[in-house]
């Protein structure tokens, strides 16, 4: 199951989509882009209401927080590898990382 929304909820959740940048918009609209509307909104309809599904619900927070702690542990490991890099790190911008 966790399997199963680790591949919907990227591809299909619009509210993550600041998180996870540009490319991955990108990504997204490039792999949907040979989809009629309709068959996009028929997707989106039941992704939204399969996102109602407890069991969903906290497979996706997990998601979200192993996401989270593979980024703070990379940035720990980059930081090791090379601490002089800490002032370009600090210019990155934040995003909505407290909200992973």
């Amino acid at each position: 199951m966790i399997a199963a929304a680790a591949q919907l909820v990227p591809v299909l959740d619009g509210e993550d989509t600041k998180a996870q940048g540009e490319g991955w918009r990108r990504h997204r609209n490039e792999r949907f882009a040979n989809l009629p509307a309709d068959e996009r909104q028929k997707l989106q309809a039941a992704h939204r209401i399969a996102m109602q599904d407890p069991a969903i619900k906290a497979a996706h927070d997990k998601l979200r927080q192993a996401h989270k702690e593979f980024r703070d542990a990379m940035r720990a490991a980059m930081l090791k590898a090379d601490p002089t890099i800490q002032p370009i790190l600090d210019k990155m911008p934040k995003g909505n990382r407290d909200e992973d």
